[in-house]
């Protein structure tokens, strides 16, 4: 059985790893594919994927932030915040 402790840090690295693709996805849209990451720029399909993953991305934030993610990070072996 898992206990408490457990499942948030599973909530925790797989709210990480779909943060880090995010991420990723985001800088390859703005490098690759010229998306403005202004908020207000105009529309286009790589601005509007680039909007899709910020929100998404602020969604995961929100959902790091409920399990009290910067209190497990502290122990994260590969977080950045460690560095």
């Amino acid at each position: 059985m898992v206990d408490d402790t457990d499942r948030e840090r599973a909530i925790y690295q797989a709210l990480k790893a779909v943060d880090e693709v995010a991420a990723a996805l985001q800088t390859h849209l703005i490098e690759e594919h010229q998306a403005d990451p202004e908020r207000g720029a105009t529309q286009s399909t790589s601005t509007s994927s680039l909007k899709l993953l910020r929100q998404a991305r602020e969604r995961l934030g929100e959902g790091l932030r409920t399990i009290e993610a910067d209190i497990i990070a502290h122990s994260d072996e590969i977080s950045l915040r460690n560095e």
